[in-house]
């Protein structure tokens, strides 16, 4: 269903576990994704205005929490990611929140 929308490539850098030196060792995995811009707005006394993208994700790996994704030279960190799975129950995508 998704397979002519997901064209974006993408960088899945999802952590190891491992530390080097006080820094978080990554495997690098490729690809693609379908990528949406929005805007959360807060109508309190003190408003705020926060941006942020959607992507849908279709990788060999699962993004774990602490992973980053990388698209057009930016970094991005992983604030929220759910599984999306088609009617049969087969994991069709991931749906991943930056702000």
């Amino acid at each position: 269903m998704l397979e002519d929308r997901l064209q974006e490539p993408v960088s899945l850098r999802v952590p190891t576990g491992n530390f080097t030196d006080g820094e978080a060792e990554y495997t690098e995995y490729s690809g693609y994704a379908l990528i949406t811009d929005f805007t959360r707005r807060d109508l309190s006394r003190y408003g705020s205005i926060k941006n942020g993208k959607i992507f849908l994700l279709r990788c060999a790996a699962e993004p774990l929490p602490g992973s980053r994704m990388i698209h057009q030279g930016q970094t991005y960190d992983l604030k929220d990611i759910t599984v999306c799975r088609d009617l049969d129950g087969q994991i069709e995508c991931y749906r991943c929140v930056v702000m």
